[in-house]
């Protein structure tokens, strides 16, 4: 009985030293994120994502030259068939009466309208030239597909807005407050993506896209696992109504996520406010208080905010300390009492 009882103490006195030793760096049985990241790096890859609009790509080789919608008139003084307007397709090709079929694409209207005269003078002996044929409309065809409401193949002007091109297709079929979207953009078998949430934000955007006919716009909601790499995000885990990814904002103070994030909910714990931000050094956390707003700090590209949903004072960690090893005494003591 005395060497049980002995025992028994012995693993209490190991319970209370170690609930009194909170401040000593605890040994745990798994890598942390940091070792990790001290031993292979971060991963630095970028995405194909389009982030500054100076990127997008312009196409000047193809100014002047036909595409894919563009509007063309026929005309003969002595031939009904051939007259009427036509449009090249989605693939550039323009279909004329009495079979003349041409790819347009890469073209300039002279060099086109020589095919054309080429092909209907084996129709006339005479007078081809009077054959008159002529650029009506320069618009491009643009397909719009997926999260919209009415996927189909658009006629869009060079420099008409993504956010037109989208609205011609019905409109985003989602909300930009409750998820983030993106639009893959193919052209000249080249492709690219764009934020969708960031480029409503920002109007510098406005003028950025020239559409070169037979482009395919695909929108999708922004997969995860590419959000935080490729587009600045900031994410609000805790303290907050509305907890989730807001967009980040060059310069934006940590009240504006907030309140993005729905506000901040009634019964925070101040003092116990924290940042965790990943870096080259791995990931590290920043404790601040929310009422000493001249100490808050500057929010940057991905990182995480967690405000405490509890006030708990130094008084309250006492008190929920103090009953826990009472609670462990009193185990101990039924246990002993028993033998």
């Amino acid at each position: 009985m005395g060497v049980l009882k002995k025992i028994l103490f012995l693993i209490l006195g190991a319970v209370l030293i170690g609930c009194s030793s909170t401040s000593e760096k605890e040994v745990i049985g798994y890598e942390t994120y940091n070792e990790m990241v001290s031993d292979a790096g971060l991963d630095k890859q970028k995405s194909q994502l389009i982030t500054n609009y100076r990127n997008i790509p312009k196409h000047r080789n193809l100014r002047g030259k036909m595409a894919p919608g563009f509007l063309f008139s026929l005309n003969h003084p002595s031939d009904e068939k051939i007259k009427g307007r036509f449009r090249a397709d989605f693939k550039g090709i323009l279909r004329l009466p009495y079979n003349v079929v041409i790819n347009v694409k890469g073209l300039r209207f002279k060099q086109l309208k020589k095919k054309v005269l080429k092909a209907y003078s084996k129709f006339f002996q005479r007078g081809v030239d009077r054959v008159e044929f002529k650029l009506v409309y320069m618009h491009y065809f643009v397909e719009v597909r997926g999260f919209v409401e009415k996927p189909g193949r658009y006629l869009v002007t060079g420099r008409e807005s993504l956010d037109k091109v989208i609205d011609k297709a019905g409109g985003l079929k989602g909300d930009l407050q409750e998820n983030f979207y993106k639009a893959s953009i193919k052209q000249q078998n080249r492709s690219y993506s764009v934020s969708l949430n960031q480029y409503f934000q920002n109007n510098y955007y406005t003028g950025a896209f020239v559409w070169t006919g037979g482009d395919t716009v695909f929108v999708t909601q922004q997969d995860e696992s590419e959000m935080g790499s490729s587009i600045p995000i900031v994410t609000v885990l805790s303290g907050v109504k509305e907890p989730g990814k807001v967009l980040f904002k060059e310069k934006a103070h940590l009240f504006y996520y907030l309140g993005k994030s729905g506000g901040a909910l009634d019964n925070l714990g101040y003092n116990e406010s924290y940042i965790i931000r990943t870096s080259d050094k791995g990931m590290e956390k920043i404790q601040f208080e929310l009422t000493e707003v001249s100490s808050i700090p500057a929010i940057k590209a991905n990182d995480v905010i967690m405000l405490q949903t509890e006030k708990r004072t130094f008084g309250d960690k006492v008190l929920d300390r103090i009953g826990q090893i009472t609670s462990i005494l009193a185990s101990m003591a039924l246990v002993i009492l028993a033998l």
